[in-house]
């Protein structure tokens, strides 16, 4: 059954025991940290319960979980305050931790070996090969590759990486990208690379997207399939949910993942991250020779987000059909802003952190004993500042790395990016749990964690001055290395970039074909028209 199941109370007493006796992963600054006192134990007096399995078992399982299951704060649909305010002190006052295993339980589960899926966690997380969301389909092989691409061929049989473009010298969204989809914008690490990103989708999701309800007419991968699926389908866009009956199917699954380049030669540390060997190709009109190149480079993930669509279910009718958002990162990628946003200050109603719609959370607390990947130690500039191309509007790349060289003003060539939203105490809780079980079997997943899980429900009116989205709990979530620049804006401002929530930007998803017809919560439907796929997402903000 892929849901979560009660756990007894004596293997709550048996992990609190287990967290006791066991090290945490070394860079791990961000969870453990008391709102308001970066550095400082977390003052928590209730410790939510890992489950291991998505089939309620307490090992790591590669069932892939479908659902949150039971969570009896669910079932009126009475508003939740977006987790500000103090955290639970017990299970009965708990309605976020069913979410963050479910989001834990996915990342284990999609991270299993892909060939090793009826193997034990001590195999099927150590053995070397691609990873079960790394035989999903990308996004090219539903809407066609990028009008230009390097013709280069690996001379290996290496996943290639296309950093496609238009043919006009603008990258194309239709392959591999190093522009954010959220800013447009690209992100740098310490090396002087442009971190890459990639999208996938599963089967349920890739059938759904080619032929909705079984009709290959009515194609959503093109825009002729989307005029003729509006025209039959008034109800728009419904991705597959998963299923709550005791055999629970999946529904669509999306995944974005965000890699850096290890440079072992500049202090990169490969064995700290998963990793691997991939054919980088890049067009020659992004290049600032003019000429296309691929290099041979290996590549860490550093970011992943995982979406799922959720049903609307009538014993957790709080619980709105707009997917399960889980976004992980590496614990390595940038430290805590010194005062950041939490549930003790909310992000606005204390002058001194007041970061809403600011372009910059402050400085960063900065712990020189770890080499982050997007933060640079003692560099006196402001953090979360977006590059600025040296000329004209587009970031060319550097034949050679690195591969960023030259390609912004020397003011903003170095990343300095920070974490603006501290992790919430039950998932900081809960992602000591998992990283130290991970560590039991000797995982690289160890050195990830959990940033939040966003599920859509109703909020309690914000307070002013604090005007976070209203339509999803938490209220704001992002992922640093996927929306680094608008971690803290809420789209109330036109003028201004955001939101910095998962829900309320890609609540602005329509079908390219009506711009009045909701892709629900689904951007991949834009690739139809490849021209204005960026647009869109741009005027979500």
């Amino acid at each position: 059954m892929k849901k979560l199941l009660s756990v007894a109370a004596m293997l709550l007493l048996v992990a609190v025991m287990m967290l006791a006796a066991s090290p945490r992963p070394v860079a791990q600054t961000q969870p453990g940290q008391a709102p308001g006192a970066p550095g400082q134990p977390l003052p928590i007096k209730y410790v939510p319960q890992a489950v291991f399995c998505a089939n309620g078992s307490n090992a790591l399982c590669s069932v892939l979980a479908a659902y949150i299951g039971p969570d009896p704060l669910l079932k009126i649909d009475d508003g939740y305050n977006g987790l500000y305010g103090a955290p639970p002190t017990k299970a009965s006052e708990d309605v976020q931790t069913p979410f963050d295993n479910m989001s834990w339980q996915m990342f284990v589960a999609l991270n299993w070996t892909a060939n090793a899926v009826n193997q034990p966690a001590a195999i099927g997380l150590t053995k070397p090969g691609p990873r079960v969301w790394q035989t999903y389909r990308k996004v090219s092989a539903l809407f066609g590759n990028s009008p230009v691409r390097a013709g280069c061929t690996p001379a290996l049989a290496l996943p290639v990486f296309y950093i496609g473009s238009d043919g006009k010298g603008n990258p194309a969204p239709n392959n591999e990208e190093f522009l954010q989809a959220s800013s447009n914008l690209p992100l740098i690490d310490i090396n002087g690379n442009w971190a890459v990103f990639e999208r996938r989708v599963n089967d349920i999701e890739a059938n759904y997207l080619l032929a909705p309800n079984g009709q290959k007419s009515q194609t959503l991968t093109t825009i002729a399939g989307q005029k003729n699926f509006i025209a039959n389908n008034p109800a728009g866009v419904q991705f597959t949910s998963s299923s709550t009956v005791p055999d629970g199917k999946n529904g669509s699954i999306e995944i974005k993942a965000a890699w850096r380049i290890i440079d072992r030669t500049k202090g990169d540390d490969p064995t700290r991250y998963y990793t691997q060997n991939a054919f980088l190709a890049v067009a020659g009109d992004l290049v600032s020779n003019g000429r296309s190149f691929c290099r041979t480079v290996v590549l860490g993930l550093v970011g992943m987000h995982i979406l799922q669509r959720n049903p609307l279910v009538p014993e957790t009718p709080a619980l709105r059909p707009q997917w399960i958002w889980a976004t992980f990162e590496h614990v390595d990628n940038v430290p805590l802003a010194q005062k950041p946003c939490n549930v003790a200050n909310g992000c606005g109603t204390v002058a001194a952190t007041n970061w809403i719609n600011q372009a910059s959370c402050g400085p960063a607390v900065d712990n020189d004993r770890v080499r982050y990947s997007f933060f640079r130690h003692n560099l006196p500039v402001g953090t979360n500042i977006a590059p600025v191309p040296a000329s004209g509007s587009t970031y060319k790349w550097n034949p050679q790395p690195p591969f960023a060289k030259g390609a912004t003003t020397p003011t903003t060539a170095w990343p300095q990016a920070t974490r603006c939203w501290e992790t919430y105490p039950t998932t900081a809780s809960l992602n000591t749990q998992w990283q130290q079980t991970l560590g039991a079997v000797k995982s690289v997943f160890q050195n990830y964690m959990l940033v939040g899980t966003q599920w859509g429900g109703k909020l309690e009116p914000p307070t002013p001055p604090n005007p976070i989205p209203a339509n999803a709990v938490p209220g704001m979530l992002s992922n640093m290395t996927l929306e680094t620049y608008i971690q803290n804006y809420t789209g109330s401002n036109s003028n201004l970039p955001g939101p910095g929530s998962c829900v309320s930007c890609h609540n602005f998803a329509t079908l390219p074909a009506n711009g009045n017809v909701s892709a629900n919560f689904s951007f991949l439907p834009g690739l139809a028209k490849p021209s204005t796929a960026r647009s869109m997402i741009k005027t979500a903000r």
